[in-house]
């Protein structure tokens, strides 16, 4: 057995095996001068949607023109952004973003979508990186794995990053003269990049499958084309499960800057979820980071490093629910989902598991948006005001932007808890997983919690999600080596239920705020069910 599986193991054993805790025994500790990692504020990223389905999805008619449109962030008659998507991104902190996003890759020529001359394709790379720059986010590239070759992406690196002082690195074209040209003579530094979106299960066209071994091979001619023109650059290999994950590793060996997972977690899928009781869904959705999420990132870190011999981090370039279906209500944008993806970033801040970067998919519109324009946005003429819906898994990022800190701190919960029977579960892939590693009925905490303080050293927070979905708990919170002042303010997110969405009544799910009057370092918190609370308490001066 693996060193990393039996320590997991046994972890697991002591902690799942313990007697329940009642619910007078609800305590959450936070120690204030235990600093345990900075807030990676990359995992606070997202997708934009640029590519235009229509290259790849006969079903997809509906979203012709989102290559023009960005999914509507873009106005492409007078070449500007969305001023109100982009304050809502900046509301919501979106700190890195991905383009052109997910399997409409595979078709995407890049050189298609620079120059004054396009038809289509007019939300393009100069457009992304300009709306960029106005959120004030990061940029991270996926490369077509299916069009072009490492010729293009090297040319690629080129257009963006290479001086314009006449040098053409490339030999052939003078992209940093094109780059000039088309209106931005300064280079970008764009510096994340990523060989290929999911490759192994083809281009959605004429190819079924990718092996490892082709992707692995192929991957080495990118990294080295894209490198001389850039030795600056990071460049993402794409993992999946550990039989792909070894193959490939064992061909590129130490070319690799950071691996890219992609992260859905949910308890079933399809019809299989309208025949599912909500609690039953969530409460086994909302365990699936803790039990089976970080179990698995760990055990890829240890693969990186024995197959590199260097600690690679992990960029989790597209995660959320999966829950791909509309009845009795679309889950993707539900209450739970929210928790969902606010226990992920739970997990994604940990510095242990060395995450480089973190996107939703994906930001505006779409399946999974986790905004709509009420109006269509191709046809909106855009002379009055766009008004967009935050739908619930919005308001996540906006309470981690507005009230969390800058240094995570040690934190111990205990609380109130709940059973999982892994042999009742309908998805097979979490059974199976479930009854190697743990063979017994799980017990899982009500409470979650993230704690940290700002770079001031003036504010303490704390994240905590409720799990039961069912009744509030009461909680007693002591901070240990901090004096609060005497006020303090909760906000919270919740809803009328797990299930509650904004589709049909856009403040169904929302944050509502409470004042706090402290008298000392401990005190009790009453969390509401199915609901995340952030508490934010200035320190006594």
């Amino acid at each position: 057995m693996k060193i990393i599986h039996t320590i997991w193991v046994i972890i697991l054993v002591v902690f799942f095996t313990t007697p329940p805790v009642s619910a007078a025994d609800n305590l959450i500790t936070v120690w204030y001068d235990k600093e345990i990692g900075d807030v990676n504020k990359r995992v606070f990223g997202n997708n934009i949607i640029a590519y235009d389905p229509m290259t790849y999805e006969d079903w997809a008619k509906e979203y012709y023109g989102y290559s023009d449109y960005g999914a509507g962030i873009w106005m492409p008659q007078s070449r500007k952004t969305v001023k109100e998507v982009v304050n809502l991104a900046r509301e919501a902190g979106i700190s890195v973003l991905r383009f052109p996003g997910g399997c409409g890759t595979h078709h995407y020529n890049w050189k298609n979508t620079i120059g004054k001359k396009r038809k289509h394709f007019l939300y393009g790379i100069d457009e992304f990186l300009k709306t960029c720059e106005e959120i004030g986010a990061e940029p991270i590239i996926t490369l077509s794995y299916f069009t072009g070759d490492e010729q293009d992406a090297a040319d690629l690196v080129e257009y963006l990053n290479a001086p314009h002082d006449g040098s053409n690195r490339n030999g052939s074209i003078d992209w940093a003269a094109e780059r000039a040209k088309n209106g931005h003579p300064k280079p970008y530094q764009v510096k994340y990049f990523e060989v290929g979106n999911e490759v192994w299960h083809g281009d959605h066209r004429n190819i079924k499958a990718v092996l490892p071994g082709e992707y692995g091979r192929r991957y080495l001619k990118y990294y080295e084309a894209m490198k001389r023109i850039d030795p600056a650059i990071e460049i993402g290999t794409i993992l999946r499960k550990q039989d792909w994950n070894r193959e490939v590793l064992e061909i590129i060996q130490d070319k690799i800057d950071f691996a890219v997972i992609h992260t859905y977690p949910a308890p079933a899928y399809g019809s299989i979820l309208g025949k599912m009781p909500p609690p039953e869904i969530f409460s086994t959705a909302l365990a699936i980071p803790m039990l089976q999420v970080e179990y698995n990132y760990q055990e890829i870190l240890k693969l990186l490093r024995e197959k590199s011999n260097k600690d690679v981090p992990l960029a989790i370039t597209e995660y959320n629910g999966k829950f791909l279906q509309e009845n009795p209500v679309p889950y993707r944008h539900c209450l739970g989902t929210a928790l969902l993806n606010a226990e992920l970033l739970r997990i994604f801040l940990k510095p242990e598991n060395r995450i480089l970067m973190a996107n939703y998919w994906n930001f505006n519109n779409g399946y999974t948006g986790m905004i709509k324009s009420k109006d269509d946005f191709m046809k909106h003429n855009y002379q009055k005001p766009i008004e967009y819906v935050k739908r619930p898994n919005y308001y996540v990022y906006e309470l981690y932007h507005k009230h969390f800190g800058d240094k995570l701190l040690d934190v111990a919960v205990s609380s109130e808890s709940y059973i999982i029977n892994p042999m009742k579960l309908y998805n097979k892939e979490l059974r199976e997983f479930y009854a190697m590693l743990y063979n017994f009925n799980i017990r899982v905490p009500y409470l979650s919690v993230n704690a940290s303080k700002d770079k001031n050293d003036s504010k303490l927070y704390i994240m905590v999600i409720n799990r039961d979905l069912d009744k509030s708990i009461t909680s007693k919170i002591v901070l240990q080596d901090f004096l609060p002042a005497e006020k303090a303010s909760a906000w919270i997110l919740n809803g009328p239920g797990i299930d509650a969405t904004n589709e049909k009544h856009p403040l169904n799910v929302r944050v509502k705020q409470a004042n706090l009057q402290l008298r000392d370092a401990s005190f009790e918190f009453t969390f509401e069910p199915h609901s995340l609370t952030a508490l934010e308490i200035e320190r006594m001066k």
